[in-house]
């Protein structure tokens, strides 16, 4: 499996929805501006834009926060889940400093096999002072505030959404998420 593309690996997976080839384009999209513009621990602003671009060609995903298992170590994470399978493209480059597989309808995409973590998990400490934030931070506020871009993180969703054929615009988006919640998990 090794010489295989991840694109290949993915598709590859036992994972059936009527939108599978969006899922997909949309996933492997956001991966390769992850890649060209690594940001360890940005788990929580990846996930976001990835939910944004699913919701937009009528993807229903959940966005969902809450900590991760991983051996005996606990850490706060946020993900995306479709037809309650996990996709994770944050959990390649984590704030510890290590490196994962993609996670891609539940399997790891260096193996193919089912991730072995546990997913909305409660760890004896709770959440750190960065995912209570972002718990408590509205959506848009979250997505407006990423400091690197006059419009955010909008402007990633923008930039990433040219390759999918989507014409977005940042104002309309930003009033279409207004009561968007992020789903805890535990």
């Amino acid at each position: 499996m090794a010489n295989k593309s991840m694109s290949i690996l993915a598709s590859e997976i036992p994972f059936s929805h009527e939108q599978n080839n969006e899922i997909l384009k949309t996933f492997f999209s956001v991966v390769d501006y992850y890649k060209k513009h690594p940001n360890p621990g940005a788990c929580h602003l990846i996930s976001s834009i990835f939910y944004v671009l699913l919701k937009e060609q009528n993807i229903e995903n959940e966005l969902c926060l809450g900590e991760v298992k991983n051996g005996d170590k606990y850490f706060d994470h946020s993900w995306i889940e479709i037809n309650g399978e996990v996709f994770d493209i944050a959990i390649q480059h984590t704030l510890d400093g290590s490196e994962n597989s993609l996670v891609y309808a539940g399997h790891e995409l260096l193996t193919g096999e089912k991730h072995s973590r546990i997913y909305g998990i409660s760890s004896p400490v709770g959440f750190d002072m960065e995912a209570k934030m972002v718990k408590d931070t509205p959506f848009v506020t979250y997505m407006n505030g990423y400091p690197q871009f006059k419009d955010g993180a909008w402007k990633i969703v923008k930039d990433i959404s040219k390759e999918l054929r989507l014409k977005l615009d940042i104002d309309v988006l930003k009033d279409k998420y207004k009561d968007t919640t992020r789903v805890l998990k535990s």
